[in-house]
């Protein structure tokens, strides 16, 4: 009980001090990119909201070919038309973006996806699994494929989106020596007690939405750590990583009644951070050599673009094999 209170309390001290803890940083996440990366190829998921949009335009403005992984490709071909049309009123460099559809609430989707990314693209530098879902309703959802819907989105997904990647991420890291694949976790992980692998999507349990959300992003650092003990082992140059972004306003709250949606808007924006500062950590993750340069297995950032220790049901060694295994069961993979 005593444990549980420690990480709550850990949780809002991260809340309602994160600008506090931040203010090393820059203020826009366009400058956090300090190394190059221009002609890079970089796939940002979830990229027409939150702090998606300002990762994938960050990348963009640097020089990097970003493609759009968007589940409305109408969405994604508007931004690009817009940071095109800001870079033609500057007289700077166009954005270099290809908009693909990319629906996680589809495993077939998934497949699709990186069939037709293998076939037509070259390279892959980095992989952001940044799209992610948080229905704060209650309401059980099931995906067409049979999951819950946070289990799905959050977790399963983008392993599966990783693992067909994945010989990619290591052709291009044996090439360059830097690859990397980034999970967009929650430091509410840290709230979940364990992994309940016998029933992830809540069937045989009481459902809570938020219970459902911490575990699907528990699942999510256990899985980095794996891979990036396996990515490390065959010394292949590529490197999985996963972060906190911090707290932010984005939209999570839209299946809330509409006065609760508008006085949290109202409140919440003076503590938490806006989209553009959320997106600092994910692009430090995903350029920065210092983040590679952890002996870390699948090393764990925060908001402030510092390494972290996550929650210690995060560090066992047997549940991260276990959610391996699960994980290759559950989506009809071979073993690396």
């Amino acid at each position: 009980m005593f444990e549980y209170l420690g990480r709550l309390f850990a949780v809002l001290d991260d809340v309602l001090l994160q600008r506090y803890h931040c203010k090393h940083l820059p203020h826009r996440s366009v400058d956090v990119i300090t190394e190059n990366v221009r002609g890079k190829t970089v796939i940002v998921t979830g990229p027409t909201a939150g702090i998606g949009v300002a990762t994938a335009r960050s990348l963009a403005k640097r020089g990097a070919r970003v493609i759009l992984a968007c589940r409305t490709p109408a969405k994604g071909e508007e931004l690009v038309r817009q940071w095109t049309k800001e870079a033609e009123a500057l007289r700077t460099e166009a954005p270099e973006c290809r908009v693909m559809r990319l629906d996680l609430d589809s495993l077939a989707s998934v497949r699709a996806f990186a069939k037709e990314f293998r076939d037509t693209e070259a390279r892959l530098d980095v992989l952001v699994n940044n799209a992610g879902i948080f229905d704060m309703s209650g309401a059980y959802v099931r995906t067409k494929d049979g999951h819950e819907q946070h289990l799905q989105a959050n977790f399963l997904a983008p392993a599966l989106l990783t693992m067909s990647l994945l010989d990619l991420l290591k052709e291009r890291g044996e090439e360059t020596g830097d690859a990397r694949v980034i999970f967009v976790s929650s430091k509410l992980h840290e709230l979940c007690e364990g992994l309940n692998l016998d029933d992830m999507s809540f069937e045989r349990r009481a459902y809570r939405s938020q219970a459902a959300y911490a575990s699907s992003k528990l699942a999510e650092v256990l899985f980095v750590k794996e891979l990036d003990g396996i990515l490390r082992a065959s010394n292949c140059g590529a490197r999985a990583l996963v972060l906190h972004p911090g707290n932010i306003v984005t939209n999570v709250v839209r299946t809330l009644p509409k006065l609760v949606q508008i006085v949290y808007r109202a409140v919440m924006r003076h503590i938490l951070l806006n989209a553009d500062e959320g997106a600092r950590c994910t692009l430090y993750c995903a350029t920065s050599k210092e983040a590679v340069r952890s002996d870390t297995t699948g090393p764990y950032f925060t908001s402030e673009c510092v390494e972290r220790t996550p929650s210690k049901q995060a560090l066992e060694t047997r549940a991260r094999k276990r959610l391996w295994a699960y994980t290759l069961k559950t989506l009809g993979l071979s073993d690396l």
